[in-house]
C-alpha cells in the first residue's frame, strides 16, 4: 500500500520560473544552447523589444529561433518566461514549441532548476485555444456566454439539417438542391462569414446592390449575357442561404454553442469593442510569438491587432510582436487562411514610432542538399513576382550550408502512367534493397490527389513493400472502402443513383448494362405514374417547377426500380440478384437508426469485406484488411467527437475530406517502419530522406481546378466583403467583359497557390528528389503535357545526367495506348480468372466435405500442410473456438460487451473495481439519479475557481458574474461553511499553476479522460504537486486515480515522472495526504490490464 503522511499546514511551494539574466552578448547564445546560429538567424533572434516579422524559409529552423529568442529576452532579463505568449495553429505544434522553449531555457540555465510552466503549457497554445480563454474570461464584458460548448462536424451539420428541414420558404433557387447539399452549403457560407466579420445585413445589401448592377448590365438582344445570368442565379441563391444562415446563427445563440469560427469572430469582437480587454492582455504578455502567420484568417488578424497593435501605445502600437512563416508556404487558401497577413504584417503590426516593423529573412536551409534546393528556388521564381505579394521577396531564395550534400535529383517521363507508377515501385524497392535507405520509413511519395494515393498502395503493396496511407483522403480511394460509402449513402439518400449504380455493376451484383437499361426505364416509368396520380395540380406543378433545369438522373430513382421492378423484361439472374439486392437494403435500413458507426461496421459485415479481404491471399499481403481496420477507426474519431452523431453528417464529412482534404487536422504518420503515401496538403510539416513526386502533368500538378468565384459558387463570401479583399483578384463592373477578366485572374490565382504547393513538395526531401510524368492516362483522348515542375526538375537532374526515361511526347493525331483494342469490353468486368478459379476450388471442397460429413465418414488427413497454410488453418482454429465461446455464453445468458475506446478515470476505476457492474452499465445504459453530492462537488470546484482567480488576479472574473453560485452560497450554509474553510487552509495563498486541467491519457490502447482539480508548483525535489479536493472525510480516496493524475500531467508537461508529487487534500480537517509508491506507466497498463 502507498504511504500516507500529511505535510505541515504552513509549509511555502517555492515558486518556479524565476529568471536568472546572465547573457550579455549575442554570441553567448550559441554556446549556451549548443547551436551554431546563423548571422541572419541571431539578427531574428537577438532584436529588440518591438514588433517584426520573420520570413522563415523551408527547412530554416524557425522553431529554433523562436525558442532562442524566449532564451535571449529572458537571458537578458528583458522579461519573465511567463510574459511570453506563443501561439500556432495544432495542438502538436504547440507541444512540440513548448517542449523546445522549456529545453532551451533549461540547457541555457537562464531559469531555475525546477523548471518554467509559464514557458510551457500555459502560455504556448493554439489559435483556437487563445480564442476559448479570451471568451471564458471576458466574454460576459459584450453579452456573450463565457463558456459556449464547442461543436464540431458532426454536431454542426446536425443542427444546420434541423434549420434547412424546418425552413418554411418559399424557396425558388435552392428548391432544386438536396436538403444535404443545402446544408453543407449553409455551413459554408456561415463559417466564411464568421472568418471574415460579415454580418447578415452586409451580405444582404451587398447583393441587392450588385442586383441593380446586373440589371443594368449591356445585353445581348434583350436578354443577359450567359455569365451575367449565371451571376444573377448565384446572387439570388446566396440571399436564400443567407436567411436560413441567419436562422442557424440564431439556433447557435440559443443553445449556447459556437463553432470554431465563431469563437474567433467572438473574441475578434473582444478585442475591437472592448479596450479593457487587450490592455489586461497586454499587460500579462510582454512577448507575443506567432507562428505559421500566413496561415491565419482575416479574423484572426484583426483578434491580434486588436490586442497587440493600435493607433498610439496606450492602444498597443508598438507591443513586442513577432509573426513566423513563409509567404511561399501559404497552401491553406481554400480553409480561409489569408497569405496575405503575413506580406502585411509590417504595415499592420508597427514599432512605436510608426515606421513598417522591421523584416528577418531566415534563408539557411539545413534540410535539403543543394541541388534539391535549386529546384525549390525556381518554383519560387514566380511567387517572388507575383504582383498581388507587393513586397520584396528578392532575397530569400533558400541556400544550403557550405558543407551540406549536394542531394540528388531524379527525373522521367513516360510514355503511360502506369508506366510510371511501376517505374517509381521499382526505384523506392531497389533504393531499399541497395542499402541506400535503412528504413522504408525514410521514404514518402506526395501525390496531388488522393486517388493517386490509392493508386501507389496497391503498386507497392504488390511488391511486398509495406506501405502507410496518411490520411482518410487515399483510404476513401481503396474500392472496398469506396463500396461501404457508397452503401451507406444509398441508405441516407434515395436518390443517390451513381452510388446505386456502383453497387450493381461491381463483382458482388454484377449487373449488365441491358438491365442496368431497363432498371432506368422502370424508374422513370415510376417517377412518372407517382406524378400523375397526385390529385392536386398545384402540387404537380411546384415540383416540375422545383427541378427545371435539373438532370432527369438526379431526380428519378433507381433504388424504387431496384425494390418494385415490375414487369420489365429483366434476365433471370438479374431479377434475383436485384430481389436480393433490395432485401439487403431493406435489412440494412431497418438498422439505420442505430448509431453510425455501428451501422458503419453492420455495412462491412454485410458486404463481407472482413472476409473477403481475410481469405484472398492478394489483398491479405497487401495489407487490404489493416486500412478497412484504419477507415473504421477514422469513422471513431469522428463519432467520438459527438456521440449522437447522424449518417448525414458522416457522410458529408467524408465528401469534403474526399474533395479537399478538409475532413481531418494534419495527419501524423505512424512510427511504422513503412513507406508513406499522402498527398502534398498533408506534408506540410514533414521531411523525409527520399521524396517521391509523381504525376507532374498539367491538369494533375498543377490543378486547374478553380473554386472561390463567388459570380458562380453562393456559398462564397464575395471578394469585396472579405478581410483580405485588397489582396485577391476584384470584380472591376458588373460586366461580361469585367466577369472574364476577373475569371482570369481567379485563374492566376489558383496557378500560384499551385506554385506554393510544389514549393512545400520539393521542400520535403533530404537527400534524393524524384519528379516524374507521363504522356497518357486511361481513358484520355488528348495527351498530357508534363508541367512546369517537371521542367524544374528536369533541368536540374540533366545537370548530373539524371533523366533517367525520357519518353518524347506523341505525334499530333496519336491514339491512347492504354485504349487501343478496348472499343468493346466486357462490363460489368469479369472476375479475375485466377481469383475465380480459387473460389470454385473452394467451393468444391467445402461440398466435399459436406458430402463426407453426411456419410459419416473421416474427415482426417495424413497429408502434411505448408507453413504458411498451416498457420493460416490456426487461425481458422482459433477464430472458430472465440464463436463457439460466444455461442455457449449467449445460451448461458452471459455476454460480453466491448470495451469503449474512450473512458473516464471514474469509469476506469469503477470498471477495475466491479467490472460486472459496469458491463451491464455499457451493455444497457440506465438513466441515472442526479446525485446531490456530485451537484455539491461541482458548486464548491466552482467557486474554488473564481475564489483562485480573484485572490491572485489570475482573471477578472468576480463572484457575481455567477448569481446562481452566489446564491446557493447563501442558502446552502454547508457549501458556505466548506468554502470558509479552503479560504483559510493552506492552499488558500498559494499560486495554482492549473486549476480544472483537463486530459486525455492513450493508456493500453484506450483514451482515458479526466480532470485533475488543482497543480501547484513542488517542493522536496519535485517539479509539481497535484491535488485532488475531497469535500469530505468520507469521500473515497483511491490511490490509482492519483497515478493516473499524475502520469498524464507528466506526459502533457514532459516532466519525467518521479518529479510529480500528488495528494489528497481533505478540505474540512485542512488535512494533506501524499500519496508515495504509485505506478508509472506500465505499472498502470498492468493493473488494469491494458
Amino acid at each position: 500500500m502507498p504511504e500516507h503522511h500529511d505535510q505541515p499546514a504552513g509549509a511555502q511551494l517555492r515558486s518556479i520560473g524565476r529568471s536568472r539574466a546572465r547573457i550579455s552578448d549575442p554570441e553567448e547564445i550559441g554556446r549556451l544552447l549548443g547551436i551554431p546560429f546563423s548571422d541572419e538567424q541571431l539578427a531574428a533572434i537577438c532584436a529588440p523589444l518591438e514588433p517584426g516579422v520573420i520570413i522563415a524559409g523551408a527547412g530554416s529552423g524557425k522553431t529554433t529561433v523562436m525558442a532562442a529568442r524566449v532564451v535571449w529576452l529572458v537571458g537578458t532579463g528583458q522579461v519573465r518566461p511567463e510574459q511570453v505568449l506563443g501561439l500556432t495553429f495544432t495542438r502538436k505544434a504547440a507541444a512540440e514549441l513548448s517542449a523546445r522553449v522549456r529545453s532551451a531555457l533549461s540547457a541555457a540555465g537562464v531559469v531555475d532548476v525546477d523548471g518554467v510552466d509559464e514557458a510551457g503549457e500555459q502560455v504556448i497554445m493554439t489559435y483556437d485555444a487563445f480564442a476559448q480563454r479570451l471568451i471564458a474570461e471576458h466574454g460576459l464584458r459584450i453579452g456573450q456566454e463565457s463558456e459556449p460548448v464547442m461543436i464540431t462536424g458532426a454536431t454542426r451539420f446536425r443542427l444546420a439539417s434541423r434549420v434547412v428541414s424546418a425552413a418554411a420558404g418559399p424557396f425558388e433557387s435552392i428548391s432544386r438542391l438536396r436538403p444535404q447539399s443545402v446544408t453543407e452549403r449553409v455551413l459554408r457560407l456561415d463559417g466564411e462569414m464568421q472568418s471574415h466579420l460579415l454580418t447578415l445585413s452586409e451580405l444582404d445589401r451587398h447583393a441587392r446592390d450588385y442586383e441593380l448592377a446586373f440589371a443594368e448590365a449591356p445585353q445581348y438582344r434583350n436578354k443577359p449575357y450567359a455569365d451575367v445570368a449565371r451571376a444573377q442565379a448565384a446572387l439570388a441563391e446566396r440571399l436564400e442561404l443567407a436567411s436560413l444562415v441567419g436562422d442557424y446563427q440564431e439556433l447557435k445563440r440559443r443553445r449556447g454553442v459556437v463553432e470554431f469560427a465563431d469563437q474567433m469572430a467572438i473574441a475578434a469582437r473582444l478585442a475591437r469593442e472592448v479596450p479593457a480587454v487587450s490592455a489586461i492582455v497586454r499587460d500579462t504578455y510582454k512577448v507575443v510569438l506567432l507562428d505559421e502567420y500566413q496561415d491565419t484568417s482575416a479574423a484572426q488578424a484583426l483578434l491580434l491587432q486588436g490586442l497587440f497593435s493600435g493607433t498610439d501605445t496606450s492602444s498597443g502600437k508598438g507591443h513586442a510582436v513577432t509573426a513566423v512563416g513563409d509567404p511561399f508556404q501559404a497552401i491553406y487558401g481554400w480553409r480561409g487562411a489569408a497569405a496575405s497577413n503575413i506580406i502585411g504584417f509590417a504595415d499592420d503590426f508597427p514599432t512605436a514610432t510608426g515606421r513598417p516593423a522591421r523584416r528577418f529573412d531566415l534563408t539557411m536551409n539545413r534540410r535539403s542538399g543543394h541541388r534539391i534546393l535549386a529546384v525549390a528556388n525556381t518554383l519560387a521564381t514566380p511567387l517572388r513576382n507575383d504582383p498581388h505579394v507587393q513586397t520584396d521577396l528578392s532575397a530569400t531564395a533558400l541556400r544550403a550550408p557550405a558543407e551540406t550534400a549536394a542531394g540528388e535529383v531524379v527525373a522521367g517521363v513516360f510514355e503511360t502512367w502506369p508506366e510510371e507508377l511501376s517505374w517509381v515501385a521499382d526505384q523506392l524497392t531497389q533504393l531499399r534493397s541497395a542499402g541506400q535507405v535503412q528504413n522504408w520509413s525514410q521514404i514518402a511519395v506526395l501525390c496531388r490527389r488522393n486517388a493517386d494515393v490509392a493508386a501507389f498502395y496497391a503498386e507497392l503493396t504488390d511488391r511486398d513493400v509495406p506501405a502507410e496511407i496518411v490520411g482518410l483522403g487515399g483510404l476513401l480511394q481503396l474500392p472496398e472502402i469506396t463500396d461501404v460509402i457508397a452503401t451507406l449513402t444509398v441508405l441516407d439518400d434515395l436518390t443517390a443513383n451513381a452510388e446505386l449504380i456502383r453497387l450493381l455493376t461491381g463483382p458482388r451484383w454484377q449487373i449488365g448494362p441491358r438491365d442496368l437499361a431497363l432498371l432506368g426505364a422502370r424508374a422513370r416509368e415510376l417517377a412518372t405514374a407517382e406524378r400523375l396520380a397526385t390529385d392536386a395540380d398545384d402540387l404537380a406543378a411546384a415540383l416540375d417547377q422545383a427541378v427545371a433545369g435539373v438532370d432527369p438522373a438526379e431526380v428519378v430513382s433507381l433504388l424504387d426500380a431496384v425494390h418494385d421492378p415490375g414487369d420489365a423484361p429483366f434476365s433471370a439472374q438479374a431479377r434475383e440478384r436485384l430481389a436480393r439486392f433490395a432485401d439487403e437494403l431493406a435489412q440494412l435500413r431497418s438498422n439505420a437508426s442505430e448509431p453510425v458507426l455501428d451501422l458503419t461496421r453492420r455495412v462491412i459485415r454485410t458486404l463481407g469485406l472482413e472476409v473477403e479481404l481475410g481469405a484472398d491471399p492478394d489483398l491479405a499481403r497487401m495489407g487490404r484488411r489493416d486500412q478497412l481496420a484504419a477507415f473504421g477507426e477514422a469513422v471513431a474519431s469522428y463519432v467520438d467527437v459527438d456521440g449522437d452523431a447522424s449518417l448525414g453528417g458522416l457522410l458529408a464529412w467524408l465528401r469534403a475530406e474526399i474533395e479537399t482534404g478538409t475532413g481531418l487536422d494534419q495527419a501524423v504518420p505512424s512510427g511504422a517502419d513503412s513507406v508513406k503515401l499522402l498527398t502534398v496538403h498533408k506534408a506540410k510539416g514533414l521531411e523525409w530522406d527520399v521524396v517521391a513526386l509523381p504525376g507532374l502533368v498539367d491538369d494533375v500538378f498543377p490543378s486547374d481546378r478553380v473554386s472561390g468565384n463567388w459570380l458562380r459558387a453562393a456559398e462564397v463570401v464575395p471578394a469585396d466583403l472579405r478581410g483580405d479583399a485588397g489582396s485577391i483578384p476584384q470584380l472591376a463592373e458588373a460586366t461580361k467583359p469585367a466577369m472574364a477578366d476577373y475569371a482570369k485572374e481567379l485563374k492566376s490565382g489558383q496557378r500560384r497557390s499551385e506554385d506554393r504547393l510544389a514549393y512545400v513538395a520539393v521542400t520535403r526531401a533530404r537527400r534524393l528528389l524524384i519528379g516524374t510524368a507521363h504522356h497518357w492516362r486511361p481513358q484520355t483522348k488528348k495527351p498530357r503535357r508534363p508541367s512546369d515542375y517537371f521542367a524544374a526538375i528536369r533541368a536540374e537532374a540533366q545537370t548530373t545526367n539524371a533523366v533517367v526515361v525520357d519518353t518524347p511526347p506523341p505525334e499530333p493525331g496519336a491514339v491512347n495506348p492504354l485504349d487501343t483494342g478496348t472499343a468493346a469490353v466486357a462490363w460489368p468486368a469479369p472476375l479475375d480468372p485466377d481469383k475465380q478459379r480459387r473460389r470454385r476450388e473452394a467451393a468444391d471442397a467445402v461440398r466435399a466435405v459436406r458430402e463426407q460429413l453426411a456419410k459419416g465418414e473421416q474427415l482426417e488427413s495424413d497429408e502434411p500442410l505448408l507453413l504458411d497454410l498451416e498457420a493460416r488453418v490456426s487461425a481458422w482454429d482459433a477464430d472458430i473456438d472465440q464463436l463457439l465461446t460466444e455461442a455457449r455464453q449467449n445460451r448461458r445468458g452471459v455476454h460480453s460487451v466491448a470495451a469503449p475506446a474512450g473512458v473516464s478515470v471514474t469509469g476506469l476505476l469503477t470498471e477495475h473495481r466491479d467490472p460486472q457492474a459496469q458491463a451491464a452499465q455499457l451493455a444497457r445504459p440506465m438513466p441515472r439519479q442526479p446525485s446531490a453530492r456530485a451537484r455539491f462537488g461541482t458548486r464548491f470546484h466552482q467557486w474554488v475557481e473564481r475564489f483562485v482567480a480573484r485572490r491572485h488576479h489570475l482573471q477578472p472574473a468576480l463572484l457575481e458574474d455567477d448569481p446562481d453560485l452566489l446564491d446557493e452560497l447563501v442558502d446552502n450554509a454547508e457549501l458556505a461553511r466548506l468554502a470558509e474553510k479552503f479560504a483559510t487552509g493552506r492552499f488558500a495563498d498559494e499560486v495554482p499553476t492549473a486549476l480544472e486541467q483537463p486530459f486525455s491519457l492513450l493508456l493500453g490502447g484506450r483514451v482515458v479522460r479526466g480532470r485533475i482539480d488543482a497543480v501547484y508548483p513542488g517542493r522536496g525535489g519535485h517539479r509539481w504537486l497535484l491535488v485532488d479536493w475531497k469535500t469530505s472525510e468520507r469521500d473515497r480516496a483511491e490511490p490509482d486515480q492519483l497515478a493516473l493524475y499524475r502520469l498524464a500531467w507528466a506526459e502533457l508537461t514532459g516532466t519525467p515522472i518521479d518529479e510529480v508529487e500528488a495528494a489528497f487534500y481533505f478540505i474540512r480537517s485542512d488535512r494533506l495526504v501524499v500519496q508515495t509508491g504509485l505506478p508509472d506507466r506500465a505499472g498502470l497498463e498492468q493493473r488494469f490490464s491494458l
